[in-house]
């Protein structure tokens, strides 16, 4: 695998210009793509020789299931943000997991408007304290909409933001660094950060990392959630009072349902900080609605929405009696859903169209000097003046006798 990096001057008027292009290995030990693709190799040849053992290859195929979610990540990391999805959608159709679906659907969807995302979330922030937005890990998109709705949360008051990655307080360096968090080192959710910084975000780190090795997976699920609650009522509410809070976490975590205590089943961290706060936190799910690498890995409800609505930006969809549609897994445990169009590729970048519709990045040539002869390399760009364990402020790869995709900055 080859790195390089490309340094970058801020100018406040025109965004990111290219200064210079010291090589270097990239020195994020948790970014080996090839050694994730090559984990990928061994059991998809056990499937592929169709053992005999029942048994072995369905452990094959849970063994697969396990590094193509390890897989998306690693391609997330490296730009590769198409891939990424198809990676864990292959990981979804090897394990069968299927979106949840209700019979009422069709019908709550035909009855609903579709109103502006960001405009609908900050409308209903006003009347709360704590907003909760969750994301998928493999997709960086959901970072480009945080990002762009923290900026709004900010106008309306909120002050504080805590996202579960984080794995200490971030900016401790003086800049995002690597270390500050596991899904952090990925480039949009560390412009998002850098962002966030920028306008005056108090950040929290609020994981506990207390796990016993003895506990049970149920066990480990409710000391993890209470935990984190536990953390944001210590480190926020007991230092202020009238705090209001922007919480960044991944999947499930923003579930109102079960709430704590009524015996059907793990409360998660949202209806833990409730319990402990006695504060309703607005809930808001954006891991449902949105495409796949292939239609038949969407839930079917997403085609029908989406088809339905000309524009190219997140939408709600608000009921008819007040309050918002929330389909899939989410329904009955978030209070609102981000619906996010099909955005598509770039064909004059090589990139995501989100990249420029939803985060506002703007398109940079990659400086021709560090095109490949031959094979290919990824070339990252820096913010100028961090070291080389800062997060990257994008990455691309290049292949020699291909079209080169361009900065997304």
């Amino acid at each position: 695998m080859v790195f390089k990096s490309a340094a970058l001057a801020m100018a406040m008027a025109s965004g990111l210009a290219a200064a210079g292009n010291p090589a270097l290995a990239y020195p994020d030990p948790e970014v080996d793509l090839q050694k994730a693709e090559l984990k990928v190799r061994a059991p998809r040849e056990v499937i592929a020789r169709h053992a005999q053992a029942l048994e072995e290859g369905d452990k094959a195929r849970s063994t697969l299931s396990g590094v193509l979610q390890r897989l998306a990540a690693q391609r997330s990391f490296l730009g590769d943000t198409e891939g990424a999805i198809a990676a864990f959608d292959e990981s979804d159709a090897l394990a069968r997991r299927k979106e949840t679906s209700y019979g009422d659907d069709l019908d709550r969807l035909a009855e609903a408007r579709a109103e502006d995302a960001l405009e609908a979330i900050v409308r209903e922030a006003r009347k709360h304290r704590i907003v909760i937005l969750n994301e998928a890990h493999h997709v960086p998109m959901h970072r480009a909409f945080a990002m762009r709705l923290a900026r709004e949360l900010r106008k309306a008051g909120y002050t504080w933001l805590a996202a579960e990655t984080f794995e200490n307080t971030p900016f401790e360096k003086g800049y995002l660094a690597l270390s500050d968090g596991y899904y952090s080192r990925e480039p949009v959710f560390g412009n998002f950060l850098r962002d966030a910084a920028a306008d005056g975000w108090k950040m929290v780190q609020y994981e506990p990392f207390d796990q016993q090795a003895s506990d049970t997976f149920e066990q480990q699920i409710e000391r993890r959630e209470s935990g984190e609650a536990r953390n944001l009522v210590e480190r926020i509410f007991a230092k202020d009072a009238a705090a209001k809070v922007f919480i960044y976490v991944g999947y499930g975590h923003l579930a109102e349902m079960p709430r704590v205590g009524n015996g059907i089943g793990t409360a998660w961290m949202a209806a833990q900080l409730k319990h402990m706060t006695g504060l309703d936190p607005l809930t808001i799910d954006q891991t449902v609605m949105m495409a796949h690498s292939k239609p038949e890995a969407e839930p079917g409800i997403y085609g029908k929405a989406v088809a339905r609505e000309t524009r190219l930006s997140p939408f709600v969809l608000r009921a008819p009696g007040g309050g918002y549609e929330v389909f899939g897994s989410s329904r009955f445990k978030a209070d609102m859903q981000v619906v996010h169009p099909r955005y598509g590729m770039d064909g004059a970048t090589g990139r995501a169209a989100w990249l420029q519709s939803l985060a506002g990045f703007k398109p940079l040539a990659v400086p021709q000097e560090l095109y490949p002869e031959a094979g290919a390399q990824w070339v990252f760009a820096h913010l100028a003046g961090q070291p080389a364990d800062s997060v990257p402020a994008d990455v691309v790869k290049l292949e020699a006798g291909k079209p080169a995709p361009q900065f997304m900055l």
